[in-house]
């Protein structure tokens, strides 16, 4: 059986590893320091609660000692790691190194990377489909890209305010990344429909389920996609030249609704990754 507990980490933790890697698309000299302390304090946060997730699926105390000490497996050890190469990072942006705040960002980076494929390992036993070692790793992989792209697109959007003359293309580099993760989550939809096709035994759907699926499905995906295209409209060329400040501030407003979507689909995606046994 599974609890709440496990949808919380895996999705918190995909969103703190996303969001975090993601920060490459922001080029260094382009914002000030005070953009990257932010990040970082968020995604330490973020990365945090996930380990105390961690910890209560393990029947573990959510305490300073056990937050460090309790190292049960390989998937504990990357997810302390990873928390400790963010904070470092973060601290790092109050001083003037920036050879050390690269290699932390590349550790810290490949760390969370290996932490979101090592956590696919827990949870292959209860799926039911061919490739399931290569194709659920690739899911959390992908959503972990979708989480971080609608989440650091958009505090990157509010960056604008304090520096209106920012280049509009950076922004848009989010819109498009979160373009590309909708199409593999989409791809990885119809690949594991497919297979349910060929499968016998297979949990049905219930109404409950189809409720589910269909939140995923027109909130998680056609609502995020929606999105996309309002957010494309406002920063094109067209648009940006009438009012650069207003163009901004309206795709930074609708990315934030990208949050709500895109996390609401992760959450109902994942439920039923546990419910149903297949990639929704």
């Amino acid at each position: 059986m599974f609890s709440i507990l496990d949808i919380f980490y895996l999705v918190f933790s995909q969103l703190a590893v996303g969001g975090f890697v993601l920060l490459i698309l922001v080029p260094k000299g382009l914002v000030g320091a005070n953009f990257y302390r932010l990040m970082g304090g968020i995604y330490l946060l973020v990365s945090g609660l996930s380990r105390c997730a961690d910890l209560a699926l393990h029947q573990q105390p959510v305490t300073f000692l056990n937050f460090f000490g309790f190292w049960q497996n390989r998937e504990s050890i990357l997810v302390i790691s990873f928390v400790l190469l963010v904070f470092v990072y973060t601290l790092s942006w109050w001083f003037r190194y920036p050879l050390l705040t690269r290699i932390l960002f590349i550790a810290g980076s490949i760390c969370g990377a290996a932490w979101i494929v090592l956590s696919a390992q827990r949870y292959l036993q209860i799926v039911q489909l061919p490739g399931e070692t290569v194709l659920l790793p690739m899911q959390f992989l992908i959503a972990a890209v979708l989480l971080g792209a609608v989440h650091t697109g958009m505090w990157f959007g509010h960056w604008y305010l304090v520096t209106p003359d920012l280049p509009v293309i950076y922004l848009k580099r989010f819109n498009t990344v979160l373009l590309l993760a909708l199409s593999g989550v989409t791809l990885l939809l119809s690949l594991n429909f497919f297979f349910r096709q060929q499968s016998t035994d297979v949990v049905p759907f219930t109404l409950f389920y189809h409720i589910i699926f269909g939140m995923r499905l027109l909130i998680g995906i056609a609502g995020t996609l929606l999105l996309y295209f309002i957010t494309w409209d406002c920063l094109r060329p067209k648009s940006v030249a009438r009012d650069v400040l207003g163009a901004t501030r309206a795709a930074t407003g609708f990315l934030f609704i990208a949050i709500i979507t895109v996390f609401l689909g992760e959450f109902c995606s994942r439920f039923l990754l546990f419910a149903m046994r297949f990639i929704f």
